[in-house]
């Protein structure tokens, strides 16, 4: 009876170790570890504000903003962005050419 019970706990811990060695860091959401000082408010569009926040690493992130201060949305990328709200996209791009 104990060769089968340990037996079987070898035999867990191995497929527990498979499973977790398998997975890499693919697995698991990553923090955006984001610098305060880089968050710029881009846009201010029916009641929402669009901040645009670069990261320790230069990538270019996006949140939504309510007026009572609650975030609609974080960490948006650029793509994401255009998908959830492609009015403020819009206006990102109408911007940029007026400011050039």
């Amino acid at each position: 009876m104990k060769k089968i019970a340990l037996t079987m706990f070898a035999l867990l811990t191995t497929t527990g170790f498979v499973f977790a060695g398998g997975m890499g860091c693919s697995g698991y959401k990553q923090e955006i570890l984001a610098d305060k000082t880089n968050q710029e408010i881009l846009i201010t569009s029916n009641d929402l504000q669009l901040i645009k926040i670069i990261d320790q690493m230069g990538n270019t992130r996006f949140s939504v903003k309510n007026p009572d201060g609650t975030f609609q949305a974080e960490n948006l990328s650029r793509l994401r962005l255009r998908l959830d709200f492609p009015d403020l996209e819009n206006q990102i791009d109408t911007e940029s050419t007026a400011k050039s």
